[in-house]
């Protein structure tokens, strides 16, 4: 190699940001970077090379875990067959294939091949919720069907209920994790539950379209140190603001990417992050989400 940048130098060579690449090198291999004796990472000439030509197929439609493969297989730099793929990379693939299928066994199949690869944490973080995104595009576009959607994130959630077994045992904080009456899509939640609890939570689970008396009621009978509230379309429950601000102070917030507004009417705290930033962060502060 000719030139060794950090990373914020290759961000501002290439137009890609730090947290994409990071994200490119973690989920695919994209990158194999030297390191500093501080263990700081240092990319060469074939790494631009590489992130100029992932943003290119990005660019071009293709889907960044297919880009990734062909970069690592025909890329530039690349001799003969080129690099193996990285497993998790593998795996993701899989996964993503898996899903568009009605084959249950293969997709069980892919998540124990996921699950073999990865850790808990980043299986949820850089491989479910990714596929989740994606089929949800596909769904949203046309080329994949409703029932395929449901099949699939019902397979994979069968999987996640399976791995939450005794989470409301041990001694440490309570969380009480609900959906809101008329939100069926649960699966955001068991994973948050499933990251809360590899870090010491009891949890609690409501899960789907759960009646707003009953949520109280289970608060009022738990006391737990946190309630979580989650939709994937808070635009269609504003009017549980009212409801939620006027009920006896309680540790209560909201989750979800549309949160944020019906969160700021009721008085409560907004979760915005994938379930494990989000469980990493309260359990390193655990602060009372109104206070």
């Amino acid at each position: 190699m000719s030139n060794y940048l950090r990373i914020g130098a290759l961000s501002s060579l290439t137009g890609v940001s730090p947290d994409t690449l990071r994200a490119w090198e973690r989920r695919y291999g994209v990158f194999s970077p030297a390191r500093t004796n501080g263990r700081f990472r240092l990319y060469g000439d074939e790494d631009v090379a590489r992130v100029r030509e992932m943003a290119r197929l990005i660019g071009a439609g293709v889907p960044a875990g297919e880009a990734a493969r062909r970069v690592l297989v025909q890329g530039p730099g690349a001799a003969g067959a080129g690099p193996v793929e990285p497993p998790l990379a593998a795996a993701e693939q899989a996964l993503h294939a898996a899903f568009r299928s009605f084959d249950a066994a293969a997709i069980e199949s892919a998540i124990d091949e996921v699950l073999a690869t990865a850790d808990l944490d980043t299986a949820i973080r850089d491989v479910f919720i990714p596929a989740l995104v994606e089929i949800g595009e596909d769904w949203a576009s046309g080329s994949l069907s409703v029932a395929q959607e449901h099949f699939s994130v019902g397979v994979l959630r069968g999987r996640l209920m399976g791995l939450a077994r005794g989470w409301d045992l041990g001694v440490g904080p309570r969380a009480l994790l609900a959906c809101p009456p008329g939100e069926d899509h649960d699966i955001s939640l068991v994973m948050f539950g499933l990251a809360l609890h590899r870090r010491g939570w009891r949890i609690t689970f409501l899960g789907a379209n759960s009646p707003l008396v009953d949520l109280l009621d289970t608060q009022q009978l738990l006391a737990p140190h946190l309630t979580v509230l989650f939709s994937a379309r808070w635009d269609e429950h504003r009017a549980l603001a009212s409801a939620l601000a006027e009920a006896a102070p309680w540790p209560l917030a909201l989750a979800g990417a549309t949160a944020r507004t019906v969160a700021a009417e009721a008085g409560c705290r907004w979760l915005d992050g994938d379930p494990v930033s989000v469980a990493e962060e309260l359990t390193s502060s655990l602060v009372e989400p109104d206070q």
